[in-house]
Formats: structure tokens, C-alpha cells, sequence
């Protein structure tokens, strides 16, 4: 491993030369104070002598870079240097900023938006960034079926017909209505649509894969370096702070930490040992805005080869007999941030009552319930199959499963794949139960519960419920954020209700950067980090160029 950290740094030089234990809510005035302090600093305040290169280690896997097909929190990072929309994070709060749009209107029945584009907006071969451009992208999305997040723009009139093959591009409400003003018709009035387009799904792309509408450009990439530099037609790239940024993949923890204490890497976003670790104020520590949960998958996301004639978990009855069994203290026992709800805690969203007790007894008769109910001999035992990666595997929470599972009569099959081939097998597995951290797209409780809305691109489970969707089609018509969110928290009610997910924690995300070495990085719930803002403050170590002492 310190042979292939050490080659691709000589690769990157080549390159060149072409959260505490408790949950707390975050103080908003001090967050909007950092932003403001943020912006304030000028070019002039940045020593650009320091700002040639930036070294950054990730976590090994197969990377995707098609913003209309991941759906993964690493890719993202990339993503915020690659592509841009309408809007961008703010780097501290995360609240939607202007990126490609510098302003919009909303008419009076605020069921259409227009937005007005930066006239000095470009793609990275130079060519002008239009209105037609952006509603393009967004047709594009819509009609590719593997987009995840497409549905997201549901909200639009005729987007969803579009989408799912019932419609013509022609009656989506989207509109270019000259180069520079983009008019986009809804079926009900969305105030939340800025904070989703900030998501890099609904980015301005280029029919040509080599072209880029973010601060960044791809020079150089192999299997496990990527190597980004300045899109020199960017339209805010005198305030783009790094000419190049090299992205290192490795899970070796201690080759990982090595790599930072001797100075060669400014910020490690994978694997690291903090005994090992010279400088441990580097060490960065946030609840994500995000759930670790199990969620049930029914037979309708099933392959059909493998579809059962009577499936008992497509029924809510032998579901919530393993929500009353499941053993919530063992599985929640190493948890920073313990999840006992599926939707993560926000300002002025109504507390949720979840499962935090297990009840054996209860378990039983429930059981007891539904085998009569479904016409099953009570001493029949039930087959589970659950698959989890196997970086998730933990045999103490295995056993316990099973030990638990048992005492109902279900026998736990347990699947373990390697995690990028388990995150791509989620859609297509026969599996009955599943394992998932979900890390949300937008300050919004809709980044959660639309995993689970009938029809969403998002709903990887198969479950669909009527009423479950009408409260989130009353929540997307009210204006009142109040009510709105009255109405989302009855729909995780319900989902809760259901049995079909079973929260455990909230993770949280580990990073290695020193904040007194690096400006424009701030722990955020999203743990995504904008390119553009990272500048270097000073030098991250005088230690021996490695680089040049190997040649």
C-alpha cells in the first residue's frame, strides 16, 4: 500500500505540471455569522502561493460522476467541483445560494417560478450556459429510468406523466423563454424547490460526457486517482481558490494516516487511526443529516423469477411482529447517535414517537395474529432473508437477530455481499430485509419520506400506500411550513405504523482536516463540502517532499 500511495502521488505531480456523543441543534446565528465571515474574505486575504494543489484521500470504490444516476454521498463531494445548477450549498448553513441563476420570480398564485440566468454563465469548452440548456438537463433526467432522484421534479406540471411514459416532453411546464430566463410551471405551490435543485441531479449537463458546467474540469483519471483543475470559463472562477485538486482512493487505515501526518494529503474522508494520528484537532466529527435503518423489500421490487406465491412480509401484520421483537438496545449499543425514528430531527418538525422498547410478549401474539389471520399453522416457522455488506457485518447484532427472530418463529438467512456490490444489488435482490444509511439531499423531511411514495424513483422497498402519498401531496399544496410539516410527520407515522422500517441511528461522519490548515470547509449534516470554497491557509507540514525523494 505505501507503494501505491507513493506511485500516485508521482501521478499527481505529473498531473500537476500539465460531532460530540449527544445530538444538539445547531446555533443558526452562528452558522449564518461563519457564512457571513465566509464571504467576507476576500482573494486579497488568500495566499494564492498556497493554493496550486490539494490532496485528498476517499474511500475506495467504483466512482460515478453521472449526476443523474448516483445516488452515493462520496460521488457528491466530487460532483459539487464537476457540475452546477441553478443553485449551490451554502458551504456552512446549506442553505440555497445562486450558482447559475442569479435570481428568480414567483407569481402571485406561486405556482410559477421564473429564473434568471447569469449572462456570463459557461461550460467549460466556453460555450454559453442557456435557459434551453437547463431545461435539456432536466428533460434528460426525467426520461432516463435509472435516475434516482426524477421524481423529485414531480412537482412540475406534466413531469411525472413525462417520466413514466404517459406524457410528451412538450407538456412538461418547463419553458426557456429567451437565453437568460427559464419559466417553470407547478402543480401546487413548492417554496422547498430551491433547497432540492441545489442537489447535483438537477445540474446543467453537456451532451458531451467531457464537458462540465462546475469550477472543476476532469484532467486526468484511472482507477483509484482522480485528478481535477480550474474550468477556466467558470463564471466565478476568480473566486475558485485551488488550481487543482487530486483525489486519492484507499481504505488502508494506516497507510491512510501515514499519508496525512507526513504532510502529503490535506484532508482524509475514508479510514484513518486516531492512536496513529499526530495532530488529533484534525479529527472532524458530525451527525449527518441522515438514518441507518433496515426497510423491508415486498414482492413487487422483487425479480420475477423469484417472486413467492404468499409472501408474509408484504403484509404489516408480520412486519410489526419483528418490530416488536427486534433487539433495539444490542443494535443501537455502539450507536453515537441513536435512531429511533426514521426522518432526522429538525427545527420545527414534530417529534415522532418510534421504537425504542422490545417487547417479547407482544412480538408473540402479534405473530400468533397474523398466522391466523393469513391462514399459516401457528407452529409453521417463516423464512428471512436478510443481506447486508459485509463492511455492516457485526456477529454480536447477528446473533442477536437471530436469537430474537427465533423466539417468534422466523428463521434469519443471513447475505453478506462487498459493500459496492450490495449498494448496486439494492434494486434487484430478492433479499426480504435489508440494511441502509440513507444521507438526505435537502434540509427536508421529503428527502427521507419520499423513499417510500408509491411511484418515486426513490422507493427501492415496493411499498405503496395511498394514504401515505395524499398527506405528501397535502403537504407540497399548503404554503404554511407549519401545517407542511404537520402533515410529513403523519406520514412517517404512518410509515413507522407499517413495520416497513426499522431505524437504528443516525451516523456520522469522521473526517481528517485541520481547520486551522484549511478555510472553506466547515462540518455541515450533509458532510458534502463545495470544491470551490477550500483554499489553504497555510502549509500542512514542512516534512520532506516525498514526491521528489523517491524519483
Amino acid at each position: 500500500m505505501v507503494k501505491k500511495i507513493f506511485s500516485l502521488l508521482i501521478v499527481s505531480f505529473l498531473c500537476l505540471s500539465s460531532f460530540a456523543q449527544h445530538h444538539e441543534e445547531p446555533d443558526i446565528e452562528e452558522l449564518e455569522n461563519e457564512a457571513n465571515q465566509l464571504e467576507e474574505k476576500t482573494q486579497e486575504q488568500i495566499d494564492q502561493s498556497l493554493q496550486d494543489s490539494f490532496y485528498i484521500i476517499d474511500a475506495q470504490r467504483k466512482r460515478n460522476l453521472d449526476p443523474h444516476l448516483t445516488s452515493y454521498a462520496a460521488d457528491a463531494q466530487v460532483l459539487t467541483g464537476l457540475y452546477e445548477g441553478l443553485f449551490s450549498y451554502n458551504p456552512v448553513t446549506l442553505e440555497p445560494q445562486y450558482a447559475i441563476a442569479q435570481d428568480y420570480k414567483i407569481s402571485r398564485d406561486k405556482k410559477r417560478i421564473t429564473f434568471i440566468l447569469r449572462d456570463n454563465a459557461r461550460f467549460s469548452n466556453g460555450e454559453k450556459i442557456t435557459a434551453e440548456s437547463v431545461k435539456e438537463s432536466w428533460l434528460l433526467l426525467l426520461a432516463n429510468p435509472l435516475a434516482p432522484y426524477s421524481s423529485l421534479l414531480d412537482i412540475v406540471r406534466g413531469a411525472r406523466e413525462y417520466r413514466n411514459g404517459q406524457g410528451s416532453k412538450d407538456d412538461v411546464g418547463i419553458y426557456a423563454l429567451d437565453d437568460r430566463k427559464l419559466s417553470v410551471y407547478l402543480n401546487s405551490p413548492a417554496n422547498y424547490l430551491p433547497k432540492v435543485l441545489c442537489h447535483a441531479a438537477f445540474s446543467v449537463i453537456h451532451k458531451d460526457k467531457n464537458v462540465f458546467s462546475g469550477p472543476y474540469v476532469i484532467s486526468y483519471s484511472d482507477s483509484v486517482s482522480l485528478c481535477l483543475t480550474k474550468n477556466e470559463y467558470y463564471w466565478d472562477i476568480e473566486n475558485t481558490n485551488i488550481n487543482t485538486f487530486l483525489f486519492v482512493q484507499s481504505n488502508d487505515a494506516d497507510q491512510n494516516t501515514i499519508a496525512y501526518n507526513s504532510g502529503s494529503f490535506s484532508w482524509v474522508d475514508s479510514d484513518f487511526q486516531v492512536e496513529k494520528l499526530l495532530n488529533k484537532k484534525a479529527i472532524q466529527m458530525n451527525a449527518e443529516f441522515g438514518t441507518t435503518y433496515y426497510f423491508f423489500k415486498l414482492t413487487s421490487r422483487k425479480p420475477e423469477d423469484k417472486r413467492k406465491v404468499f409472501n408474509p412480509w408484504d403484509y404489516p401484520e408480520f412486519r410489526n411482529a419483528v418490530v416488536e421483537v427486534m433487539p433495539w438496545d444490542s443494535l443501537r449499543q455502539s450507536s453515537i447517535v441513536p435512531a429511533t425514528s426514521f426522518v432526522y430531527p429538525l427545527t420545527g418538525y414534530p417529534q415522532v414517537e418510534g421504537f425504542d422498547y422490545t417487547d417479547e410478549i407482544e412480538a408473540k401474539l402479534k405473530m400468533e395474529e397474523a398466522k391466523e389471520k393469513y391462514g399459516l399453522d401457528k407452529d409453521s416457522r417463516i423464512e428471512l432473508i436478510l443481506e447486508i455488506s459485509e463492511g455492516a457485518s457485526n456477529p454480536l447484532i447477528e446473533e442477536a437477530l437471530k436469537t430474537s427472530l427465533d423466539l417468534i418463529g422466523v428463521d434469519l438467512v443471513i447475505r453478506k455481499l462487498p459493500v459496492y456490490e450490495y449498494l448496486a444489488n439494492v434494486r434487484d435482490t430478492d433479499a426480504d430485509l435489508l440494511s441502509y444509511s440513507w444521507i438526505g439531499d435537502f434540509a427536508d423531511p421529503l428527502a427521507f419520506l419520499s423513499l417510500f411514495q408509491g411511484d418515486s424513483t426513490l422507493n427501492d422497498s415496493g411499498w405503496n400506500n395511498s394514504e401515505f402519498d395524499e398527506l405528501l401531496n397535502q403537504a407540497a399544496s399548503t404554503s404554511s411550513d407549519i401545517e407542511r410539516y404537520e402533515l410529513l410527520a403523519k406520514a412517517e407515522e404512518l410509515l413507522l405504523d407499517s413495520g416497513m422500517v426499522l431505524p437504528v441511528s443516525h451516523p456520522v461522519a469522521f473526517n481528517i482536516i485541520d481547520l486551522d490548515e484549511v478555510g472553506g470547509w466547515a462540518n455541515n449534516a450533509f458532510n458534502i463540502h463545495p470544491l470551490k470554497y477550500i483554499f489553504k491557509k497555510i502549509t500542512h507540514s514542512t516534512a520532506p517532499n516525498i514526491v521528489m525523494n523517491i524519483q
